[in-house]
């Protein structure tokens, strides 16, 4: 069976394309990602008896089981009137597990993951004879590599979901200052999201796996391309559930950051690039910054022929919101660290640091592209 990770880029729609795949019969997928309880996954899949492993995962794990405790995702407002959500059966799961655990006499780390996918499918009344591909969806970079040693993968593939890497600035900036007034974003959170914006294929291609890119922007615009060359790929076949975002088959509206509810795929997505938390020269700056990223992956330019600006030393506009929003939440420690990550931005986001030596193949592009 194959395995696919899932990786985000900077708010790059993983959610969303995870949830086009949702009901596929030849996919095995959690209604969720892993990252939020890394640790404890990892005691899970070190477990020995199949009644613990069954347990510990139904409690590191409850909005599995039922949506109602997903509310960030917002899966207790699933369905065309956004009143539905959905339970899954412990005792079916816990049974299942450990029917499949006895057919074998030994499972390691990835045979434990692989049968709590199986569990977790005939749980839902589903048949798991057709399934070719279990997509894992790990989310952050850094938990993507632990993982990866920690189960000891060798024969996986990662989707790394991207968009436009100003807006893959623009977008979190923007949602995480107005989410809850800001209060979980401050300079070591924009410091992660321009280094994923422009450092994050390269931390992935040093893995040495296969990589294939999906662009939130192509996502929308040329959909049945991408999901007809992404089923060609893996070799599974195009069912119609590919052309709706939905967790347990019941139409998904989007997470609570963005504060807007958005119903699916929009053939008139926009690519905003929002002047309020960019100076121009911060514009210039990243445009230079990912040149090759932005023109291999066919995003335009706003500057096409401005001077290149390996170094932006002076403070940028998105810096300065979040050094205001760090100084209205009063948070010492957050307020103390601005200089730090001030400091590491420049020497560590520069022409002369960032230099993208391989990009992989967006899904649904042309070949010679």
């Amino acid at each position: 069976m194959k395995i696919l990770l899932l990786v985000t880029g900077g708010r790059g729609g993983a959610d969303f394309f995870q949830g086009l795949l949702d009901e596929h019969t030849q996919i095995l997928q959690f209604p969720g990602d892993l990252h939020q309880s890394h640790e404890n996954i990892f005691q899970v899949l070190s477990l020995k008896k199949p009644d613990e492993i069954a347990n510990k995962f139904i409690n590191t794990f409850p909005h599995f089981f039922n949506s109602k405790l997903n509310k960030l995702e917002r899966h207790h407002n699933l369905g065309p009137k956004r009143n539905k959500f959905y339970k899954l059966s412990k005792k079916k799961f816990t049974h299942f597990f450990i029917q499949n655990f006895k057919k074998k006499k030994k499972m390691n780390k990835i045979d434990i993951m692989i049968n709590l996918h199986l569990a977790y499918d005939l749980a839902k009344g589903k048949s798991i004879k057709k399934k070719k591909v279990i997509l894992i969806h790990t989310h952050l970079i850094d938990f993507t590599k632990k993982f990866i040693e920690f189960v000891g993968l060798k024969n996986i593939t990662i989707i790394h979901t991207i968009r436009n890497p100003l807006a893959a600035i623009n977008s979190p900036v923007k949602n995480w200052l107005k989410y809850e007034r800001g209060k979980n974003f401050f300079p070591k959170n924009l410091y992660f999201q321009l280094d994923l914006a422009f450092q994050g294929i390269n931390e992935l291609t040093k893995l040495r796996k296969k990589i294939f890119i999906i662009q939130m922007e192509k996502l929308h615009w040329d959909h049945k391309k991408v999901m007809t060359n992404f089923c060609k790929i893996f070799k599974i076949k195009y069912e119609k559930c590919l052309e709706k975002s939905t967790y347990f088959g019941l139409q998904w509206w989007g997470d609570q950051i963005s504060k807007r509810w958005v119903s699916g795929i929009n053939k008139n997505f926009k690519i905003n690039i929002d002047k309020k938390f960019f100076f121009e020269r911060d514009i210039k700056f990243f445009e230079n910054l990912g040149h090759d990223l932005i023109k291999f992956y066919k995003y335009e330019f706003i500057f096409k022929n401005s001077i290149k600006n390996n170094f932006n030393i002076l403070p940028m506009k998105c810096e300065i919101l979040v050094w205001k929003n760090t100084f209205k939440h009063k948070k010492i420690k957050h307020i103390l660290s601005i200089p730090y990550f001030y400091l590491k931005r420049i020497f560590l986001i520069n022409k002369y640091v960032i230099n993208i030596k391989q990009l992989p193949y967006s899904v649904g592009s042309n070949k010679n592209e």
